[in-house]
């Protein structure tokens, strides 16, 4: 049986993980963090009580997930929390549970599998560049200017794929 991995949009959403076995569900210490209203807390804290397991990601597993993230063009739009649970997913060869489609992005490219909780899954993966408004020159991901001329850079589809 697998082992599920929960974002913080799980305790968010306030949704009780009914089909989930909570004995086989982790976090990261992150997460907790994340979570700014009573309710959400108290979702965290019941998911505690009956069993899930809170966790740090391994640090060379999370260094293969920036590798992947800066690949696909996601790594701007990762938070370090997004980060370290597709860490603990690969750890556990598990389930990520959430809504986030820059994670399900990533998720993919390393062949995780995800499970969406209140919005509909990722039909199609990208990756991302950066492109110049001044001169329309083309970058990986990472700038926020232009080194040629200066102007905002921003995000465009170089690849698309549908799932």
């Amino acid at each position: 049986m697998p082992e599920y991995v929960a974002d913080s949009s799980v305790f968010i959403l306030g949704m009780p993980l009914p089909q989930l076995p909570l004995n086989r569900t982790v976090t990261t210490p992150d997460v907790l963090q994340e979570l700014k209203d009573m309710r959400s807390k108290m979702a965290f804290e019941a998911a505690v009580d009956h069993g899930l397991r809170i966790e740090q990601p391994l640090p060379h597993l999370v260094s293969e997930v920036c590798d992947r993230a800066r690949t696909t063009g996601d790594f701007d739009r990762l938070s370090e929390t997004d980060i370290g649970l597709l860490a603990k997913t690969l750890e556990y060869d598990g389930i990520l549970c959430t809504d986030d489609y820059a994670i399900q992005n990533v998720a993919e490219s390393l062949g995780i599998r995800t499970e969406s909780i209140a919005q509909e899954h990722i039909k199609e993966t990208f990756e991302w560049g950066m492109r110049c408004t001044g001169c329309g020159r083309r970058f990986e991901s990472g700038d926020q200017v232009c080194p040629i001329c200066g102007s905002r850079l921003v995000g465009y589809r170089k690849k698309r794929k549908r799932i």
